[in-house]
């Protein structure tokens, strides 16, 4: 019987150690995202909020994906991008609604005693939970309504609290902090928008959802989750699928989960504790009541008995040889192999009828005494008849044996390969899902830069506007502008001759003021311009030119295992266009005697030139080049225009170490698999061996000393 089948729809990333609790358990996963997180598209409020964080009498995190993306800009807010650590003041007191929260404060050092933590009962010891209420009523609460329990409305009567979120969801416990009397502001810290699943996870649904299929269960751990479910599946799936897709078993960790569930049509829905724990329970609970291991059975339960079970057993010859045993490496085919070993060992050992069934001569058959020599030869005819057929049978039943045992064996070497092909699937699964994980982290962080180059624009701006009371300042602020440009201009880009020429555009002003104040600065700026001169240059433009260049010739060069025959040389054909232009000149002038030898001559030439093109004797170091069939031969182009791109994206980035195992690569790929004769190919080796030698990668020297000095002269 196959595996249940478990389908997790917490965002990307975030369901790792439960997917690996699942599958260590004997459950199979299917990753079916129904929410993905995203930071906010406008983090300006929450920046501001976390900038005055002291005045604030509470501050409440709805979710661990708020303090994620809370801390992270209150890191960036006093420039500690990329800390762990968070800079919280200890006088503001920090309010969550479940254990997963608790300890994601705890990863970022807010933790009792230091720090003032309120969440509710039972959530500082629940493990690592996710924030979702229980799932009867004995078992401790984790939602708006138990943290409120928690909290002392009188004490905030007149106070700024401060309520970190995402966007959408509930607002009840904004709506009794404000009935309470305190003034709550709420920000976004983070959006959570509909992901699109991929054509494989629908394939993988709609395999689900056919009759005879393994059971799935749905873990529902939101209720924005059931809504996005119920629309996804009215847009892709049919009416008959969606019907279907709301009988199946959905496990939800709270009651407002499972009525929202129950509201859109889901029937079938399980109560389950809260944490990874609770679900994980909740799914075992599942899988062994709808799909348990199937018992062992014994051979005689697994064919239906012989309609002659109940009498006794007949005799079975001496040459009848006893069944062999069967394989079970695979339960049903081992089921079925049982049921004809049995049956064809019922059909073997029933005896033909012998002599002791005919009727014994009695005293007065004077015929049969009469005749010994007929009665002698009776028995013994019979007994080769017996003799005969027992052989055959014992023949039958080793060829029917053989032939179960191969077809067995045949099983499970297949099922063996089978399940090395799931297992590879899920490991490749799994890489992917952590390296979208990944890309997300830095499709984050890079964000985040971004709107911190959207804040510094601002304070530019601001400070422009400041500095236009005196010139003076005016001049340094136009040199510290000059400065950062060529420094952002040197580390983005490496070009060196953009931050000399902004180097020496700021030494130029200086020297238009001539004041003694700038005299420090203007040798540090000095010192960095003959740092910049003497900077080697690189023609990393024309090493990449060249490298476009190989790439659009590699579909053009032949193979090693796709040459032809050789063809006539221009200069064989030329030199036979000039015998045949001089022999047609003189043929007037020649006899017919000259004109039969310059006919047979060049009849002998033909022969003895197409003769030599039938057998042909080549060297060639790999024979496996020769062994390339057509889709191999564009395979290996593509191979080798991949690696050439992958050798241009890194000389760009200046990751030369990626720059040169590449081109060595593709070097090497060419040289073993395309013919080096060739023009085409001799010509692409020297393209690649002339970037390899242009593409030199410095180490670029850096503004520190003009910047230092700059900072210097503005604390002055």
């Amino acid at each position: 019987m196959p595996r249940p089948t478990v389908v997790v729809t917490r965002p990307a990333g975030q369901s790792r150690q439960l997917t690996e609790a699942l599958q260590a358990a004997g459950l199979d996963v299917l990753s079916f995202p129904l929410l993905a997180i995203g930071p906010a598209a406008d983090n300006v409020p929450l920046r501001a909020a976390l900038a005055r964080l002291p005045e604030f009498a509470l501050v409440v995190f709805v979710s661990p994906n708020a303090i994620a993306y809370a801390l992270d800009a209150l890191a960036a807010v006093h420039g500690l991008q990329g800390s762990s650590v968070a800079q919280w003041p200890a006088q503001v007191p920090v309010a969550v609604v479940g254990p997963a929260s608790v300890a994601a404060l705890a990863d970022r050092g807010i933790a009792p005693p230091a720090f003032h933590v309120i969440a509710p009962a039972g959530a500082a010891t629940n493990g690592n939970g996710t924030d979702e209420g229980s799932h009867d009523a004995d078992a401790p609460r984790f939602d708006s309504e138990a943290l409120w329990a928690r909290l002392e409305p009188a004490a905030l009567a007149g106070k700024p609290v401060l309520i970190i979120r995402g966007n959408g969801g509930r607002d009840w416990l904004g709506d009794r902090l404000r009935e309470a009397g305190a003034r709550v502001e709420a920000v976004e810290a983070y959006r959570r928008t509909l992901p699109e699943p991929t054509a494989m996870q629908w394939q993988a649904v709609r395999e689900s959802l056919r009759p005879g299929a393994p059971p799935y269960a749905w873990l529902l751990t939101s209720s924005e989750a059931v809504r996005n479910l119920d629309a996804l599946a009215r847009q892709h799936l049919s009416a008959e699928e969606a019907a279907d897709l709301r009988q199946v078993q959905c496990i939800a960790p709270h009651a407002r989960i499972a009525e929202q569930a129950q509201a859109l049509g889901f029937t079938h829905i399980l109560r389950a504790a809260p944490g990874d724990a609770g679900l994980l329970a909740a799914c075992l609970q599942w899988a062994d009541a709808h799909a348990g291991p199937a018992p062992a059975g014994t051979p005689a339960e697994a064919g239906p008995a012989p309609a002659d079970a109940g009498a006794p057993p007949l005799p079975v010859p001496a040459a009848t040889p006893a069944p062999a045993a069967v394989p079970t490496a695979v339960p049903a085919t081992s089921t079925k192999v049982e049921r004809v070993t049995q049956e064809t060992t019922s059909s073997s050992a029933t005896p033909p009828p012998t002599a002791a069934s005919a009727p014994a001569p009695g005293p007065g058959n004077s015929a049969v005494n009469g005749a010994p020599g007929s009665a002698a030869r009776r028995p013994a005819a019979l007994w080769a008849l017996v003799a005969i057929l027992v052989v055959a049978t014992a023949g039958g039943f080793w060829w029917l044996q053989q032939r179960v045992d191969h077809l067995t064996g045949e099983l499970a070497r297949r099922q063996q390969s089978n399940d090395a092909l799931v297992q590879e699937s899920r490991v490749l699964t799994r890489n992917a899902q952590d390296t979208v994980k990944e890309l997300q982290a830095k499709v984050g962080a890079l964000e985040s830069q971004v709107g911190e180059t959207r804040d510094k624009q601002v304070a530019l701006e601001q400070v422009y506007q400041d500095l236009m009371r005196n010139r003076d300042d005016w001049e340094i602020a136009e040199i510290q502008q000059l400065l950062t440009n060529a420094g952002q201009q040197l580390q983005l880009t490496g070009n060196v001759q953009v931050a000399l020429a902004a180097l020496q555009s700021a030494d130029t002003r200086l020297a238009r003021t001539d004041k003694p104040q700038y005299n420090l600065l203007r040798r540090a700026i000095g010192r960095d311009i003959a740092r910049m001169k003497a900077v080697p240059d690189t023609d990393l433009t024309g090493a990449a030119i060249k490298l476009d260049e190989a790439i659009n010739q590699v579909d053009v060069l032949p193979l090693l295992s796709s040459e032809r025959m050789l063809e006539r040389s221009e200069a064989d054909a030329r030199k036979g266009a000039a015998r045949n232009g001089a022999g047609g000149a003189s043929a007037p002038a020649a006899n017919g005697n000259g004109a039969t030898g310059g006919w047979f001559t060049r009849l002998w030439d033909y022969l003895r030139e197409e003769l030599a093109q039938v057998i042909r004797i080549r060297k060639v170091d790999d024979a496996e080049a020769l062994l390339l069939s057509g889709d191999q031969g564009w395979f290996l182009r593509e191979n080798v225009k991949l690696r050439l791109l992958n050798a241009r994206l890194a000389l760009l980035s200046r990751n030369e170490p990626v720059f040169r195992n590449d081109l060595a690569a593709a070097q090497a790929m060419i040289s073993r698999y395309f013919d080096t004769k060739s023009r085409r190919v001799q010509g692409v080796l020297t393209l690649l061996k002339q970037a390899q030698a242009g593409a030199v990668t410095v180490q670029l020297p850096t503004m520190s000393e003009s910047l230092g000095a700059l900072q210097a002269l503005k604390k002055e």
